[in-house]
């Protein structure tokens, strides 16, 4: 190692102090880097160049025990205990601050000669643990050394060494298992099976993680050794080792459990789950379909909550586990959950979109789509109440959704969604809203007599005149800048006798286009300007029919100013054939952008007319992106 490198490291290494017991005579001296102990006599204005002698020996020992050198190690050690003086066993009993010894540290650099010497030289170092927690044998299973982890538990008693936990409540077995370590943990757990019961401070067996990490051959090795089988079984229940091998798709270990106790198929977690349950909520197709032919019967037990198998696909979104799961299953609509939900309801309800659009496509689901819940909701029910546009307007388009069926509380979907937009309109909340006006969705007599919609008139007026006023803001400014550019035309007037006052370039196809832009778009502000006025009078039905009318028309305002704006800059620059055609390429990209977000803003969204809801089908679908709804 270079000077350099040693200096480097010299920074990020453990300072070291003296873990023995002090006598009444002798006293400790704090130095920066390791500190040694120092007799009475020694006197107190000792230079520094002495302490920098101790605190360079106690180091040269330090990166001795790294290296893979007994004779080196014992030559620095020699070294040290006739400078001080102290004994070897004093000097390898200190500490550094993060508590370990030496042969923590020759345990962690897989330095064998080493940790058998300090072993042998100070068996009660073996068993003993720094700051972390961590023994020798959890440094060496840590770092794969396997060698060193036989070596160890051939001066300690293998039942304590191995059963010893760390703060985390891990055991060398554990550490083994985390960091990858799959032939130390075989070893480990030949040498105590009992080991393989214990649990962490996270709840997870040694079994769990030899699942979880996929060691097929560990976890038949556990099983098989296992002094107490019905324990391993009870682990199944909380932190399920099967439930492991599922979520890591770790197929060999999941047949290996299965093979070595073909009932562990039907065993239940804490939330009442068997690992079909657990398989289908995952969207784990090959493992459902394993498991199945394994157990075909726990695709119909229900988990605590009453939920099949089927329903958590349904409610993440696993269209091809819900197509397999249904091919054993005659009668979908008898798979209802304690609430009484179909998979369509759980689907409309989480906003699984393809799970809706499998389910209306096929015919022998049809029953499900009318279905009531406990509290009398149809899937349009739940997926108004959940503000999901996208599946709202997949279930009104379809002509089997009867829009008018009301649940228990008398409200239908319509009601639903005026009822909660009360208390929080969002955007998503309206195009969900639009999505049931456009497909005539009713409201119900009793919420019609009760005056709710009339109430909800009300409270929105405030919010459609803050719509109102901007929307005068932006017609004003445009009426402004088309009027403007009206009498400063391109190319300016022609100042003959013959044709003053008319504009030089009358007879170019640009100025036309210029000329008819520039006037639809400022007569077009001007219309909105007067109805947003009419607007103000105070009244919301006046205020909707107003913005239905002054949107479209703002539309057309901004559209026709950009047309114009091309228009007009490409015939200044005619002469320069590249400019212009850079003008106009970019003015025909920009107009095309600008149309593409006036549409949903301009389409009638509400309309129940079939023409002009079919036109306005994918500018609502235009919105539903923008929105990410």
């Amino acid at each position: 190692m270079g000077r350099l490198d040693m200096m480097i490291e010299l920074e990020s290494e453990p300072q070291w102090r003296d873990d023995r017991p002090k006598k009444e005579e002798k006293k400790r001296s704090t130095t920066r880097g390791s500190p040694s102990r120092i007799d009475d006599d020694h006197n107190e204005s000792q230079s520094s160049d002495e302490h920098v002698t101790y605190i360079q020996k106690d180091y040269d020992l330090y990166l001795a025990a790294k290296n893979d050198s007994l004779h080196d190690f014992l030559t620095v050690l020699d070294r040290a205990s006739a400078a001080e003086p102290a004994s070897y066993a004093d000097i390898l009993r200190r500490l550094s601050p993060a508590g370990n010894t030496y042969l923590h540290v020759a345990a962690k650099h897989g330095n064998k000669d080493i940790v058998t010497y300090i072993a042998a030289m100070v068996a009660s170092l073996v068993s003993s643990k720094n700051s972390d927690g961590d023994t020798p044998l959890h440094l060496a299973a840590k770092a794969g050394q396997e060698a060193v982890v036989k070596a160890l538990l051939v001066h300690s008693p293998a039942e304590n060494l191995l059963r010893a936990k760390n703060e985390r409540r891990n055991t060398a077995l554990h550490e083994a298992l985390i960091n990858g370590h799959e032939s130390v943990a075989q070893y480990l757990v030949k040498e105590d099976p009992t080991v393989s019961c214990y649990k962490n401070d996270e709840g997870k067996s040694v079994l769990y993680l030899a699942a979880r990490y996929g060691y097929a051959d560990c976890v038949r090795l556990i099983l098989q050794l296992s002094p107490n089988p019905e324990h391993i079984v009870e682990q199944l229940k909380e932190k399920s080792p099967i439930h492991a091998a599922i979520k890591g798709k770790n197929r060999d270990v999941l047949e290996a459990m299965l093979n070595m106790n073909a009932n562990l198929v039907q065993l239940r977690d804490a939330e009442g789950r068997n690992p079909l349950h657990y398989a289908a909520s995952l969207g784990y197709l090959e493992e459902v379909r394993y498991l199945l032919d394994k157990c075909s019967p726990s695709a119909t037990q229900r988990d605590n909550s009453g939920s099949f198998p089927i329903h958590l696909a349904s409610i993440y979104g696993s269209v091809d586990i819900i197509s397999l799961l249904l091919q054993d299953c005659p009668c979908p609509e008898e798979l209802l959950d304690r609430k009484g939900l179909n998979i369509l309801h759980l689907a409309a309800r989480n906003g699984r979109y393809n799970i809706v659009r499998y389910i209306l496509s096929n015919p022998a689901l049809e029953k499900l789509i009318n279905m009531k819940d406990r509290n009398g909701n149809t899937p349009l029910h739940l997926a108004t109440k959940e503000w999901h546009p996208r599946i709202v307007s997949a279930l009104t388009w379809d002509k089997r959704v009867d829009v008018k069926i009301v649940n228990d509380d008398g409200m239908t979907a319509l009601d639903v969604a005026e009822y909660y937009m009360k208390y929080n309109s969002q955007f998503r909340q309206r195009l969900t809203w639009a999505a049931l006006k456009a497909a005539g969705t009713p409201r119900s007599l009793r919420q019609t007599t009760a005056g709710g919609h009339n109430s909800k008139k009300s409270s929105n007026m405030e919010n459609y005149k803050d719509r109102v006023n901007t929307l005068l803001l932006v017609s004003t400014l445009v009426a402004t800048v088309t009027f403007a550019a009206g009498f400063t035309v391109p190319g300016g007037y022609n100042t003959s006798d013959t044709d003053l006052g008319i504009a030089a370039m009358l007879r170019e196809k640009g100025f036309h286009i210029f000329v008819f832009g520039d006037t639809i778009a400022m007569f077009s502000s001007i219309v909105v300007a007067v109805v947003l006025i009419w607007a103000q009078l105070g009244d919301l039905t006046l205020a909707l029919n107003a913005l239905t009318l002054a949107v479209p028309l703002l539309g057309i305002a901004l559209t026709m100013m950009a047309m114009a704006f091309t228009a007009g800059v490409f015939l200044a620059v005619s002469k320069l054939r590249w400019l212009s055609t850079a003008v106009l390429v970019m003015g025909i990209t920009f107009f095309m952008i600008l149309v593409v977000l006036l549409l949903p803003l301009c389409t009638p969204i509400t309309s129940t007319n079939r023409i002009l809801r079919y036109l306005s089908f994918y500018s609502f679908y235009l919105l539903i992106l923008a929105t990410r709804s």
